[in-house]
């Protein structure tokens, strides 16, 4: 499941591979997708709906963030361009920042609210008109939206009542995709999970 920022080399693709393939033919794929930006490996077919929901559909949620923000910069004064490159920026910087630090994002937001300042004032009206609960709840509908064009039970999540109790699916890495994860996470040995048990 890739994304639309792949096409300039930015995306995260996330894959799956069925058992027979071997650790040649996995390499293989890990580094045409890597080539996109970069692949992430899932074990079970069932985390591609979840991707979907966070990483496929994800752009659309930031381009109506930066849009709201974009708007409300014009109706403040500011020309169209000036605007689009001061909220640009902002997202930009602001996650390279977060990949950086390695700080947790609570920490990072805390450092930037004085008390009784501005980011205070600001943050305080997303939270009572429930901007995390409703980003989360838009994550949760697509991913509900993803099943359901799969076939598949989608009455899961909050507020919901299924016939079978919600678990995800345990994630389980081989260790040498592990490894490959850690060394940057694009190309990589390809090892199956039966190769690696058989370490």
């Amino acid at each position: 499941m890739p994304n639309t920022p792949a096409t300039i080399g930015k995306g995260v693709t996330v894959w799956t591979c069925t058992e027979n393939l071997d650790e040649t033919e996995q390499s293989r794929i890990q580094k045409v997708l890597g080539s996109f930006g970069k692949e992430v490996y899932v074990p079970d077919e069932s985390f591609i709906d979840m991707a979907t929901s966070i990483s496929g559909s994800g752009p659309a949620y930031i381009f109506l963030l930066m849009e709201a923000m974009i708007d409300a910069g014009v109706h403040m004064g500011f020309n169209r361009e000036t605007a689009t490159i001061l909220v640009e920026e902002t997202l930009l910087g602001s996650t390279m920042y977060a990949m950086a630090s390695k700080e947790h994002l609570a920490s990072l937001k805390n450092s930037v609210t004085s008390p009784g300042g501005t980011t205070a004032s600001a943050t305080y009206e997303l939270e009572s008109g429930r901007f995390r609960t409703v980003v989360q709840d838009a994550i949760w509908a697509c991913y509900r939206r993803s099943l359901e064009m799969g076939g598949r039970d989608s009455n899961v999540g909050p507020g919901r009542i299924s016939s079978r109790v919600y678990q995800p699916p345990k994630l389980e890495f081989p260790d040498l995709y592990l490894e490959h994860l850690q060394n940057g996470g694009n190309g990589g040995n390809g090892k199956t999970k039966d190769t690696a048990n058989k370490k």
